[in-house]
């Protein structure tokens, strides 16, 4: 079986951005960007409105912490230990795999770069 992050490993940002957007969205839910948004944009927006929260949920545990630092890190082996990370990964895996190779995409210690571990 395919890890869910690999359907979105090669593609690039914008296109990540914009399945993030139509994902959330849905079809046929009478809901839509605002006028002139792209569903890239909306996705853009939506990941850069919950960029704190998703640093939080992922680089305060210590499975994120271990891998900071490593070396020959691969970007799709950081996106599937990021999507096991996120709460999402079991009720909403499209979602959690494109935030997890978004996440990975900025690289795992920049995106974890300015978060405080308590103690």
């Amino acid at each position: 079986m395919t890890h869910p992050v690999a359907a979105y490993a090669d593609l690039d940002e914008e296109t990540l951005y914009a399945e993030l957007g139509r994902h959330l969205l849905g079809d046929g839910l009478g809901i839509s960007p605002d006028d002139g948004d792209s569903a890239s944009d909306y996705g853009r927006r939506w990941f850069a409105d919950r960029y704190h929260r998703l640093q939080q949920t992922v680089c305060l545990q210590p499975r994120a912490r271990a891998l900071l630092g490593t070396t020959g890190s691969d970007r799709i082996v950081d996106a599937a230990a990021i999507f096991e990370l996120l709460p999402e990964a079991a009720e909403d895996p499209m979602k959690a795999a494109l935030l997890a190779v978004l996440i990975a995409r900025v690289g795992l210690g920049t995106f974890c770069s300015n978060v405080k571990v308590p103690g």
